[in-house]
């Protein structure tokens, strides 16, 4: 288990990087040695204050981004997975929060209800917008398209993987929605799977394209291959 989180944390560290060398505003990692000593700190630190596998920390992630985690809650009777809500420091790259809302009887949910639910996060995350409405996003744009072009629910499901972005204080946040199913039952609705959940994952999208976005990984990860290495090595002895 610890090496499975020592290689999260350089991954979130490598992203943290990112997102600091993409901000509007000058960096301070440059010339600083100790600084990714102070964010591999931070990230620990912030995960276990705030138990980053709890609806709190999804409630306190959401919060920070304008988005009310009561807004978030299906209408109907729903029970939330064990491991489903994740969420960590707001202010790194490598913050989401995820929580999987499944029936609390199991009973299978409608098209139109599934529709409804993607509805409401759609909703609460476009008023939680700086523009008042959600993007396409580099994420989920698509060929002759503009990233920052305003979106529709019905585009934004109209894919195999379903989601949308928003600006929120200048800074690109990306949606995934997806249903949860049952392999073992059959549907009753005429359809090949028994849906009986729903999931989002809201957090820091990319800021820029896939491919700039992964050489700017590349660079970091190169630049400060050996401070990463410093601090696992002292994190897993």
């Amino acid at each position: 288990m610890k090496k499975i989180f020592a290689l999260l944390l350089a991954l979130m560290m490598v992203f943290a990087l990112v997102a600091c060398t993409n901000d509007e505003t000058p960096s301070n990692i440059e010339g600083d040695d100790n600084n990714i000593g102070n964010i591999a700190e931070d990230i620990i630190n912030n995960a276990e204050e705030l138990d980053s596998f709890s609806e709190a920390a999804v409630e306190y992630y959401l919060k920070a981004k304008g988005i009310s985690y009561e807004d978030l809650k299906p209408e109907w009777e729903y029970t939330v997975s064990d491991t489903g809500a994740y969420a960590d420091d707001p202010d790194n790259g490598s913050g989401h929060a995820v929580v999987i809302f499944k029936t609390s009887d199991s009973s299978e949910l409608t098209d139109e209800q599934i529709k409804a639910y993607y509805e409401q996060v759609f909703k609460a995350t476009a008023l939680a917008s700086d523009d008042g409405y959600n993007i396409i996003g580099h994420e989920f744009v698509g060929e002759g398209e503009n990233p920052g072009d305003e979106t529709t629910l019905e585009k934004a499901l109209n894919s195999f993987l379903k989601g949308w972005c928003f600006r929120k204080d200048g800074k690109n946040m990306a949606v995934y929605v997806s249903e949860i199913y049952d392999n073992n039952k059959d549907s009753a609705l005429n359809r090949i799977f028994y849906y009986y959940g729903v999931k989002f994952d809201i957090g820091v999208g990319l800021q820029k394209s896939f491919d700039e976005t992964l050489s700017d990984a590349e660079n970091a990860l190169e630049e400060y291959e050996d401070e990463i290495k410093d601090v696992l090595d002292e994190y897993i002895s």
